[in-house]
């Protein structure tokens, strides 16, 4: 009896972790110190930041969806824009565009970790772009000022 109540408990366990593990892996959550890879990109695919074009949001000031059309692989990811031009102006200068952290999650950067972003949820600062989970936690970040942007790039580091 004994013996079944115990090999239940550990099958339960089993699974109860493996949902977190495949929960994790879905929103891309990791802590920086296991490693993590250079762009944010989905766990079966190379798609950079969620398919949205990074150059759209210097020049629209907004998210918008990239089209395969218009590709170009960067830190082995393929990254996607709504228009040649875009595509053009990244290439010419991926680091200028791209987003900061790898297009992480800017305030789970600066919490230790890593975690998938929101196409609507960024800011520019100092000309740079940073992603965030939402925007509710986006504004949590802005909130923390100077000090959570030194953490994030600590953390990253």
């Amino acid at each position: 009896m004994k013996k079944k109540i115990f090999k239940r408990i550990g099958i339960v366990l089993l699974v109860i972790i493996a949902i977190v593990f495949v929960f994790a892996k879905a929103k891309r959550i990791t802590p920086l110190a296991w490693g993590h890879k250079q762009v944010n990109r989905p766990l079966f695919s190379h798609e950079a930041i969620n398919g949205y074009d990074a150059v759209a949001y210097f020049t629209k000031g907004q998210a918008v969806k990239g089209n395969k059309v218009f590709t170009h692989n960067w830190k082995d990811a393929e990254w996607y824009f709504s228009s040649n031009e875009n595509l053009d102006l990244f290439k010419s200068n991926p680091e200028k565009y791209a987003p900061q952290f790898g297009g992480y999650c800017a305030f789970a950067v600066s919490k230790g970790f890593t975690a998938n972003t929101d196409p609507d949820a960024f800011t520019i600062i100092n000309d740079k772009l940073y992603l965030c989970a939402n925007k509710k936690i986006l504004k949590e970040w802005i909130d923390g000022g100077e000090e959570s942007l030194k953490k994030s790039e600590s953390n990253w580091k």
